[in-house]
């Protein structure tokens, strides 16, 4: 299984997302790998920051490029693929990928941006979903970001604005997966449907 994190827009939780997934998937017992290919290479910080606290990451962290990415194999290890906002590594990675999740803020930025990548993703037949991360329950921001998004693939899980989320940086996620879990549920049934 290969997923592509990606959206045109940064700061919206890619690496996070990406991070969090890879330790679900990881706990329920599946071979998992992540895959860089973000030039900031927030992730492989994050794992290195979690060796140095002597709480690695049960997986490997390591770079990637078109070329890693080309060679990408759908097989029983899960792949989860942090992306830069844009650039062929992107198109190549949608290219392989077996599900994209597109994680979004509630701000109207981040989901006209969003919009934009849906697009491109359902033009091409590509299977998705729109991950709303950083959402405050019951507000009005909240509300109006599920309608934004209500004629597009989206999950139904969000990802609450939580000081522990923030503070996952360079931990891996354990009893806590913040929706993260239910989330890794519905895209695997999404998967087998």
């Amino acid at each position: 299984m290969i997923i592509a994190i990606v959206n045109i827009k940064g700061g919206v939780s890619k690496t996070t997302s990406a991070v969090a997934l890879a330790c679900v998937a990881h706990a329920s017992g599946h071979a998992v790998r992540v895959l860089d290919a973000d030039p900031q290479g927030s992730a492989r910080k994050w794992a290195q920051v979690a060796v140095r606290a002597n709480t690695p990451l049960p997986f490997e962290v390591s770079p990637a490029n078109v070329a890693t990415i080309r060679a990408l194999r759908d097989d029983d290890t899960c792949v989860f693929v942090d992306l830069p906002p844009t650039g062929q590594i992107v198109d190549e990675a949608i290219g392989v990928a077996s599900f994209v999740v597109v994680p979004t803020s509630p701000a109207p930025i981040d989901l006209a941006k969003t919009l934009e990548v849906v697009d491109v993703l359902e033009s091409q037949g590509k299977l998705y979903g729109v991950l709303l991360t950083r959402v405050v329950p019951r507000t009005l921001s909240a509300r109006q970001a599920v309608m934004t998004l209500a004629d597009v693939s989206l999950f139904d899980t969000c990802i609450p604005k939580r000081e522990g989320v923030v503070n996952m940086f360079g931990k891996p996620f354990g009893c806590e997966f913040f929706g993260y879990d239910r989330v890794f549920t519905e895209l695997v049934d999404a998967l087998t449907e």
